[in-house]
């Protein structure tokens, strides 16, 4: 998967796909609400596992029962990249 970063036009495009994701400076970013703080801390944990089969690493935060997933490619100068959008799909196959 490509290191580029993808034009706004490309970002959009993917968007389209992505329901509830946001582009945010130069990150894809989505938040989910749980019942609970250990349902945060579950869905963390799994996205945790994405990331590393991936070997692509997005921010995640959580905040109580709030898990707020952030992606950006770091090889491609803070951008997003194909790499974000593809995460980004995975997470929401795997939240949503």
């Amino acid at each position: 998967m490509s290191d580029q970063p993808l034009t706004e036009a490309e970002i959009e495009l993917a968007l389209s796909d992505l329901p509830g994701w946001s582009h945010v400076g130069d990150r894809l970013e989505q938040t989910w609400t749980f019942s609970g703080h250990l349902q945060a801390l579950a869905a963390a944990a799994g996205v945790g596992l994405l990331n590393e089969q991936r070997n692509h690493h997005a921010d995640l935060t959580i905040n109580y029962n709030k898990l707020r997933v952030s992606a950006t490619t770091h090889s491609a100068g803070h951008k997003v990249s194909a790499k974000d959008t593809d995460l980004a799909r995975a997470v929401s196959h795997l939240l949503d």
